[in-house]
């Protein structure tokens, strides 16, 4: 009968070696606790990273596309091929696409020149009853003329708290008055200017909007259009299909008194949220909108 020896110190060996596994398994759950967000977190500040890159990339692009078509316009082609009533124009190129708005001003309200029964047709346009509108066209006169001319006349409860007695500087100055200061500033913009500088309207430039407001009116302040446009609105907006990354642009421009083939840009114009623009149907070819100089560079970009 064989006689079997233990190690006395076997048991202190297993016991070690059992509490150093257990040691590394717990240094390893500390350092995948540390480790794995941190990771997580390096990832998405990479994706956000890339995303904000894009983002400017596509920001400059619409800026860019923004002065081509603007250079279009004053020199006579763009305002031959592009709808100038804020009717949608779009191309593709690639995994981007292109929206183009234009508006001729001379299809918008000057605040400073209209007379009330023009103005009183803009703010119809808004929603506004007869009354209500006929009331903020009296009011809008008010505030951009002197104040002597209404001495003794009670001030309207529609109009802003104080009258300025000079000419409107920016449309955003209507939202001083209490009823219309709900209003979105881009509303605004697509009924009202204060750069086209004439008392007139044309009807065929008018955005769809006022269009309607027009149809029903007798005015001789709506007219055709004239042949060379005081100032235009410009947006622009960029997407990248599947990514939810667009960009906008949006500026008003005049001819440059330098150059009649040149422009300045007077004013930004507030662009819409591209998440809130209607999809535009049908496209035409980026020759059409920014010139064959400009696709070509566009479709070399893209691919």
């Amino acid at each position: 009968m064989s006689d079997r020896h233990e190690s006395p110190n076997s048991g202190g060996e297993s016991a070690s070696s059992g509490f150093s596994l257990v040691a590394v398994l717990v240094f390893m759950l500390i350092v995948s606790a540390i480790v794995v967000p941190f990771a997580v977190t390096a990832k998405s500040r990479l994706m956000i990273a890339n995303n904000e890159v894009e983002q400017e990339r596509l920001s400059l692009l619409a800026e860019g596309l923004g002065n081509v078509v603007a250079s279009e316009l004053v020199g006579g082609s763009g305002a031959k091929t592009l709808p100038l009533d804020s009717t949608p124009a779009a191309c593709r190129e690639g995994s981007f696409s292109f929206d183009v708005r234009v508006q001729d001003h001379d299809g918008l309200i000057d605040l400073n020149a209209a007379d009330d029964q023009l103005l009183a047709l803009g703010f119809a346009s808004l929603g506004f009853q007869r009354e209500m509108a006929q009331a903020l066209a009296k009011a809008a006169i008010r505030f951009r003329d002197n104040a002597t001319l209404f001495a003794g006349q009670p001030r309207s409860p529609v109009g802003p708290p104080q009258d300025k007695q000079a000419p409107f500087e920016s449309v955003s100055e209507l939202q001083e008055f209490s009823a219309l200061a709900s209003l979105p500033l881009q509303t605004l913009h697509a009924v009202f200017t204060v750069n086209s500088k004439r008392g007139t309207i044309s009807a065929d430039r008018a955005p769809n909007r006022l269009r309607a407001a027009l149809a029903g009116a007798s005015s001789a302040s709506v007219t055709e259009a004239p042949a060379d446009a005081s100032a235009y609105t410009v947006d622009v907006v960029v997407r990248r299909d599947g990514s939810g990354i667009t960009a906008e642009a949006g500026f008003i421009i005049e001819r440059s008194p330098l150059s009649p083939t040149a422009f300045q840009r007077v004013a930004r114009s507030p662009v819409p949220a591209a998440s809130a623009l209607p999809p535009v149907v049908g496209a035409a070819g980026c020759e059409v909108l920014f010139g064959a100089e400009a696709a070509r560079i566009l479709r070399g970009w893209s691919s």
